[in-house]
């Protein structure tokens, strides 16, 4: 799966939101100032050429439509940052989270309770 720009993702979640949509559905989602229907259609362009979007002909034209959903997507950003910065281990993610106070003791004890619980249904 290729990565994302910040504006490729801004312009995706339209499509994850939304579903199918033509290009000029796109810019009016927009906030003002509106991008221009040139800049969004090459951000669609870019993400059909990543393989996030695919097209059919609509009597109004091109309809896009997201296919790679938006929680693979997370996922796998999600495994890329443990994997680059957390030396690949959820241990590393959550004493991490604790240590800077990103969560507070009872919601990492409930997330160690999940993987722990995770960890006893694969050995079954």
């Amino acid at each position: 799966m290729k990565s994302l720009t910040e504006r490729e993702e801004e312009v995706m979640n339209f499509f994850w939101d939304r579903g199918a949509l033509s290009v000029r559905e796109v810019v009016a989602l927009h906030d003002e100032p509106r991008p221009s229907r040139t800049t969004v259609a090459t951000f669609v362009k870019f993400l059909e050429q990543k393989g996030y979007l695919d097209h059919k002909t609509d009597s109004i034209g091109f309809v896009y439509f997201p296919i790679i959903e938006r929680e693979d997507y997370c996922g796998h950003n999600l495994k890329n940052v443990i994997r680059r910065y957390f030396d690949n281990s959820i241990h590393n993610v959550v004493n991490f989270l604790i240590k800077y106070e990103r969560y507070s003791d009872s919601e990492a004890k409930d997330l160690i309770l999940q993987v722990s619980n995770k960890d006893i249904k694969k050995d079954v």
